[in-house]
């Protein structure tokens, strides 16, 4: 029956996957209960891998103590990885009283999810899991013979993992022209795994604003997630139009607490955001983050700081300048890669997304750009450094120092300005695009 059951879930998902106009999906029998929702991202990643679908969940009804994401410092994987998942698991129920999560992971997250739910004590504790742009399991997942209920979504588009297929047992959809990242925060995604979990479709697939949200999150060193404790972050609200500052005082100020959380402020609708983070750490130095306007209540806002000296999330970063003879910017895509020949970056004027920084193979989510044989000159060439990395790209673009300079960062037609701040006293400025 349970296969039975399954099969017709994939048909019905497939169909309307499918399907051009967003039709109602009838429901398989009667509504299943809500349960909390833990979300384990990939390699170099953080929790915002779900801010988006955890929107999407929120504007279903889901209250935001019901989504949780789980960090995890995906360079130092190591043999108590099930066991830091399991008590993070055991808090939430803890917090919820429910007796299980749903539980879903990405990429490198979709392993640890797997490998989690081979234990009895911990797989119980799991109603439905979902794996996101993984590699092909042997089975669905579970623990002795007992199968969980297992959704695997992947997408052949994936040039990171290019081994994804169907599983064995579980409820298989293959997406189509999906990037590695965006199989995890795809509206298609969202709809799947909500009727996976659920067994009917979700009343809307859009983001519902709401009126001056709520906004927090947490500081986290790049690359390890590590403890961004003792941390301060500035918040400037920025003129729509210039990008610059509307008071040199921030906004609002916070000093990020022992569980790496900061906040929340209330952010106006329509506002853009400058977020400035600094570390305790003696010679560190700042990251500044510029944000599109936010849609709603939104509790996962994460913000990079740089990671500790000799850290392996140090080796990631070590080629970026500093001195205050130049400025350095970024590209980051919170929700899909940069490609080339489907996707547009364009920074003051120069096309970026051409296959020198971002091609197919790579799915390059962030890339750096300053001027890295310091000549004072846009070479436009692409920076050795960082082709060792997946994800990463480097470009030589030279920005002069003046903090009244404004660098104008297009993707796909949405726009943000970021300021000239000199490298070594400001650090790095980073254009995020939702």
């Amino acid at each position: 029956m349970r296969r039975f059951s399954c099969l017709i879930i994939t048909v019905v998902v497939m169909c309307f996957l499918s399907c051009k106009k967003q039709d109602k999906v009838e429901s398989l029998g009667s509504e299943k209960e809500m349960m909390p929702i833990v979300m384990v991202h990939g390699f170099l990643a953080s929790g915002d891998t779900y801010e988006l679908q955890m929107l999407r969940f929120a504007s279903n009804g889901y209250p935001m103590d019901m989504l949780y994401t789980y960090e995890w410092n995906t360079l130092g994987m190591g043999s108590n990885s099930n066991q830091l998942l399991d008590d993070f698991i055991s808090e939430v129920l803890l917090k919820t009283g429910k007796s299980q999560v749903d539980l879903v992971g990405h990429s490198a997250g979709s392993f640890l999810v797997y490998d989690y739910c081979k234990n009895p004590d911990r797989g119980k504790k799991v109603r439905n899991v979902v794996l996101l742009a993984g590699t092909v399991q042997p089975g669905a997942a579970g623990y002795n013979n007992i199968k969980i209920p297992t959704l695997n979504i992947f997408s052949p588009y994936d040039k990171v993992v290019t081994g994804g297929g169907n599983i064995k047992g579980a409820t298989n959809i293959s997406l189509k022209l999906k990037d590695h990242y965006q199989v995890a925060t795809s509206i298609e995604t969202f709809e799947a795994i909500y009727h996976f979990f659920r067994n009917r479709a979700p009343s809307t697939l859009e983001i519902i604003k709401q009126d001056d949200p709520q906004i927090s999150g947490k500081v986290l060193s790049f690359g390890e997630n590590l403890s961004g404790k003792g941390a301060s972050l500035n918040v400037y609200e920025l003129d729509a139009i210039t990008g610059m500052r509307k008071n040199e005082l921030p906004d609002f100020s916070f000093q990020v607490n022992d569980k790496n959380e900061w906040g929340p402020f209330q952010a106006k609708s329509g506002a853009y955001y400058e977020f400035r983070v600094k570390t305790d750490q003696a010679g560190d130095r700042p990251v500044h983050y510029y944000r599109e306007p936010f849609l709603r209540d939104n509790k996962t806002v994460i913000i990079r700081s740089f990671p500790p000296k000799g850290s392996l999330g140090a080796a990631f970063l070590n080629a970026l300048p500093t001195n205050n003879q130049q400025a350095v910017m970024a590209f980051f895509g919170a929700s899909q890669a940069m490609i080339a020949g489907r996707d547009i970056l364009n920074v003051n004027g120069i096309e970026l997304s051409n296959s020198k920084y971002a091609a197919q193979n790579n799915t390059t989510i962030a890339l750096f750009m300053y001027d890295s044989n310091e000549n004072q000159f846009t070479d436009d060439k692409s920076i050795a450094a960082f082709s060792a990395f997946p994800f990463l790209a480097g470009a030589d673009i030279y920005f002069p120092t003046d903090t009244e300079t404004m660098t104008t960062v297009t993707f796909n037609g949405r726009r943000l300005k970021m300021r000239n701040f000199p490298s070594g006293d400001e650090g790095v400025s980073v254009a995020v695009f939702d």
